[in-house]
């Protein structure tokens, strides 16, 4: 189990339909929805799959290479008892890889999301936007000073209209307390940060990284309703260069909501 940060982007739309708008825009991707039975296939070969190997420590199939998802099936059904239609069930299908048959969402991200972020608000807005009844602001926070990488800023929202909101000081901010923390580390000599990435000796590449990565989160959903994240893209700047790039590109009306979910 987990929480991460979603950016979700709305056409423009009133406030009073943010949530339901939120709502209709992450159904798709809810854990628990059902979906059609579908095939849902495993690795090409057997060995890739973690099940199959901690099945070859069990002993209920051969500690061996090579192993054809065909002996894989037999052996696990029949040893293991799973008959046609138990959701155990290994089945091959006609270019010999192995499947389930399954209902469960292959695009689930989440089972319950919410607009108020565990840490403290996630964005920064223009200082005249303040008091704007289009943005989305929470004032009853108490984050924990350790993990909010805003602690003390003014100006801070969960989200709202695209024109309204700040990306360029939150990017600054949060170089700003990684600038802090890269020269309290060098001070002190002890052990080299990980949060909110890897810090490395060179100081400029650290503030570089935080721009980058101050915005982004840990998925996007954009408004054509497609899901990009970290672990799609294999590389954390690929896709925080993506995102930043089509972030700053939004039509000023285009809303931005700040999304705490859980997995």
């Amino acid at each position: 189990m987990s929480k991460f940060e979603v950016l979700v982007v709305l056409p423009p739309t009133p406030p009073e339909r943010y949530r339901e708008e939120l709502a209709a825009r992450l159904a798709p991707y809810r854990i628990e929805l059902e979906v059609p039975e579908y095939r849902d296939h495993a690795a090409e070969r057997p060995q890739d799959e973690g099940w199959v190997r901690g099945m070859q420590e069990r002993g209920v199939l051969p500690d061996r290479d090579g192993l054809g998802w065909a002996e894989v099936a037999e052996s696990v059904n029949r040893r293991l008892g799973y008959l046609p239609g138990d959701p155990n069930h290994v089945y091959v299908d006609e270019a010999g890889r192995g499947y389930f048959l399954s209902t469960r969402n292959p695009r689930g991200e989440w089972d319950y999301y919410s607009l108020h972020q565990q840490d403290g608000p996630y964005l920064l807005h223009l200082p005249e936007a303040a008091g704007d009844p289009r943005l989305l602001v929470h004032d009853d926070y108490e984050p924990d000073p350790e993990r909010d990488r805003l602690h003390g800023l003014p100006h801070r929202c969960d989200g709202g209209p695209r024109g309204l909101l700040d990306f360029e000081a939150l990017r600054e901010a949060h170089a700003r307390s990684v600038g802090r923390r890269h020269d309290e580390w060098v001070a002190s000599g002890g052990p080299q940060p990980y949060r909110p990435f890897p810090f490395t000796p060179d100081r400029a590449q650290n503030l570089a990284l935080a721009r980058a990565a101050a915005l982004p989160g840990y998925a996007l959903l954009r408004t054509d309703g497609s899901w990009s994240d970290i672990r799609q893209r294999g590389d954390s700047t690929a896709y925080w260069q993506e995102t930043n790039d089509h972030l700053d590109a939004l039509d000023p009306d285009a809303v931005v909501l700040a999304v705490s979910c859980h997995s």
